[in-house]
């Protein structure tokens, strides 16, 4: 099964110029109706350029993405139908939304994951200029703990005795602040990392519990 986090960034980039000039077209738009109040048509040409965009976004299946361009497109034609007042602060949350996606694509060609979470506060502010409920952390981020583990996540068959347990703790402790520390100050980037990696399989070998394993291999 994909790794939903697994972009194909071949695909990204043959749509990234497309999806560039369609929100400029939609910038261009929604500018052009903050102009002139009295133009609806700009709006509606705004609202047809986000659903193009939406749909493209939704091809290449960066969902999160595509869940701003959606809230977008249903503030824009909330404003059409006269469902929500015009005002300055829903046609300012719709102009930051178009200026944030270009560059939040661009991260997203540079390596970066789709994280939803990362556009929470546009998200809540594009839902607040319909009434709609605020969505929290927990709507966009949360994994199936219920998952079962690859063997390779195997624990202990039985519990280390107490004293014994509260050594190597300590010790594993000291050990991955000592490693956290310099590879955050990018001393020996790779080799610090594989040892954190290391500590914390030690950690799930020495666990019991299923929740514990979890832990360590999701760390």
């Amino acid at each position: 099964m994909k790794d939903p986090n697994d972009i194909d960034f071949t695909t990204l980039n043959w749509v990234k110029q497309e999806l560039d000039e369609t929100l400029r077209q939609a910038r261009q738009a929604l500018e052009a109706f903050v102009e002139d109040q009295g133009e609806k048509s700009q709006l509606k040409y705004c609202a047809t350029y986000l659903h193009q965009v939406q749909g493209t976004l939704r091809m290449v299946e960066l969902y999160g993405a595509a869940m701003v361009i959606e809230e977008m497109e249903k503030v824009t034609l909330a404003l059409v139908n006269g469902e929500i007042k015009q005002s300055d602060e829903t046609l300012e949350v719709l102009v930051r939304g178009l200026v944030q996606m270009p560059d939040y694509l661009g991260r997203l060609q540079g390596g970066h994951r789709d994280i939803p979470i990362v556009l929470l506060p546009l998200l809540n502010d594009l839902r607040a200029c319909r009434s709609e409920k605020l969505l929290s952390e927990t709507a966009l981020f949360s994994p199936n703990l219920a998952t079962q583990l690859p063997g390779s996540a195997a624990g202990a068959s039985s519990a280390l005795p107490e004293a014994a347990m509260r050594v190597n703790a300590g010790k594993f402790r000291l050990a991955f602040q000592f490693g956290l520390l310099k590879w955050f100050k990018g001393d020996d980037v790779d080799g610090n990392l594989g040892r954190l990696i290391a500590i914390l399989d030690r950690l799930r070998a020495m666990s019991v519990q299923i929740d514990a394993q979890r832990l360590w291999w999701i760390s």
